[in-house]
């Protein structure tokens, strides 16, 4: 079935616009794309990760011995608003996000946590494990300051663009070339026809992330020319348009009161809202008369099935000029949550973060395959020497990049585990190690000129050292995956799919891939024997595998 194409200057267009597209951003995209299926179980692996979370919740927790005892460390400004985290199945711990004086003028941000049972107060800003932060953190390239999350956000937009002009150029022959997928023959054709069909299949999932990253990577930038125009430069109007109760005025000179305490008006509220989970309480004016709590809950399953009640502390009345249930939200909460659990995917319970999971690792290997297909297209004589060795050297550099990404991941699990817990700034250490195992394997990978080598060695060092993790969490913490899996589940999944990713790995690595002799020797500036004219390389040492040069086209197919 063929459907009617575009014109021959609009495919021209458009195919060099795609492809200039998707070779300037594809190694940041993959690393977004990588990072982020991680990062979508960084609550569930807080349990592996720090051992001290592998406790039951204390459903009796009490919640305002644990906020005295935040106070009595960070002497709380109770006037600025104070979050509070509650536990939940993958972390036992209360967490605080509030504020206080550092001066009589200055105001600092703080972040804690109250561990059951004994109260004691850990500061957040100096975290004991690191790996769900850190991973999660690079999604958005949060490590690179100031422009970090600006260049993620551009990077999301940039891919929306590259995934609509290929749906445009690839129109004429789309249901052709998605039922002529096969998975037999030569490598160079199934990686063509996989970039293809695999963009198809993940179409509207790498839609939804490049508009919903592109929306929280440029929220600033999205929102500035409303807040120029529409509110006089107030950016606090458009913010309470999402944040209601936030518009409410509260008197920071009210007496001190004995208002109903924050268990019992929990209590009230999910009696309230049965099916729904209460995830937090953000506090204003605590303590004060007029003390101000609003509730955050959640039903986890549907994608605008969360809302917010907030209610005086008082009396515990709620307040429904400002409360926002879910079966009520306006439009602008709606579309805020909506982009929000599409994102993260929180909404669907683990399959749906499985299905993500899945997507994205797709995704991955549809950029890989991309960068591919553009350096075969340009292996030929139309190019000279020096500009095959440039797409050439590009080509394994961004597979270096990407590819070790797999073994570098590997390595933060396991220093997560052989960094001393007791050694001083152990996260920027176990942060150094990541890093620097990252940095190194990508400068291994450059003196591989066979990009089968890179994949196969990446993938057989990607996997030894994912059997590692297992061994390191059972050897270090004691807790074996066979006898985690009824008692803390999650310690024993991450274990568990380490190993069988490894294995996996490894049995691709060696009795799957095949790595031509050949395809190790060197490209040699002095091995082209151009012409007289010194125009054109007519010679040039292959490097294999190479792709058919079907995206060399430059007219409509047909």
């Amino acid at each position: 079935m063929k459907l009617k194409g575009l014109g021959n200057r609009a495919y021209n267009v458009l195919f060099h616009t795609h492809t200039v597209t998707g070779i300037v951003i594809s190694f940041a995209l993959f690393v977004i794309f990588y990072a982020g299926a991680f990062a979508l179980f960084r609550h569930e692996i807080v349990p592996w990760e720090n051992v001290e979370a592998r406790r039951a919740v204390d459903p009796g927790m009490d919640i305002e011995r644990a906020l005295d005892k935040v106070d009595s460390i960070y002497r709380l400004d109770w006037h600025a608003t104070t979050n509070v985290l509650f536990p939940d199945e993958n972390s036992p711990f209360l967490k605080v996000y509030g504020a206080f004086h550092d001066t009589d003028t200055t105001v600092q941000r703080m972040a804690a946590y109250v561990a059951p049972g004994t109260y004691r107060v850990q500061d957040m800003q100096e975290p004991m494990t690191t790996v769900g932060d850190t991973i999660y953190y690079l999604h958005y390239f949060r490590q690179i300051p100031v422009i970090g999350l600006y260049l993620s956000g551009f990077v999301a937009l940039f891919f929306l663009f590259a995934s609509i002009t290929g749906v445009l150029i690839h129109w004429r022959n789309l249901f052709t070339k998605f039922y002529a997928f096969i998975t037999e023959g030569k490598w160079k054709t199934i990686w063509t026809n996989a970039h293809t069909v695999l963009g198809v299949i993940g179409l509207p999932f790498q839609v939804m992330y490049a508009v919903t990253g592109a929306f929280f990577g440029l929220l600033t930038l999205i929102l500035l020319p409303s807040v120029l125009l529409l509110y006089n430069g107030d950016s606090s109007k458009v913010f309470n348009k999402v944040t209601p109760e936030n518009t409410i005025e509260l008197d920071h000179d009210a007496p001190l009161a004995q208002n109903k305490s924050l268990t019992e008006l929990k209590d009230k509220v999910q009696r309230q809202y049965p099916g729904f989970h209460i995830s937090r309480a953000v506090l204003r004016n605590y303590g004060r008369s007029d003390a101000l709590v609003t509730w955050r809950i959640d039903d986890e399953e549907g994608i605008l099935s969360s809302g917010s009640i907030t209610m005086y502390m008082a009396d515990g009345i709620v307040l429904d000029e400002v409360s926002v249930s879910p079966l009520n939200k306006p439009y602008s909460q709606s579309v805020i949550d909506m982009i929000t659990k599409l994102h993260f995917a929180e909404f669907g319970g683990t399959l749906v973060k499985i299905i993500y999971f899945i997507l994205a690792m797709i995704t991955c290997f549809m950029i890989i395959s991309g960068v591919l297909i553009w350096r075969t297209a340009r292996d030929n004589d139309q190019y000279t020497f020096k500009q095959r060795l440039f797409h050439h050297r590009v080509t394994k550099s961004y597979l270096a990049i990407s590819l070790s990404m797999f073994p570098a991941f590997a390595i933060i699990f396991i220093a997560n585990k052989l960094v001393p817990m007791a050694l001083e700034d152990r996260v920027s250490w176990v942060n150094t190690i990541f890093f620097s195992s990252w940095l190194l394997l990508t400068l291994i990978g450059l003196f591989w000129n066979s990009y089968a080598r890179q994949n196969k060695n990446y993938l057989l060092t990607g996997g030894v050292l994912s059997l590692g993790v297992p061994l390191a969490n059972g050897f270090i913490t004691g807790d074996w995956f066979w006898e985690t899996w009824y008692t803390f589940p999650w310690v024993a999944y991450v274990d568990v799919s380490w190993m069988v990713a490894g294995l996996i790995s490894i049995y691709t690595a060696i009795w799957v891939l095949k790595v031509p002799k050949k395809s190790d020797r060197p490209i040699d500036e002095h091995s082209a024997t151009v012409k007289q004219e010194g125009k054109v390389a007519r010679s040039l040492p292959k490097v294999k595998p190479k792709l058919e040069p079907q995206l060399a086209m430059t007219k409509k197919e047909g």
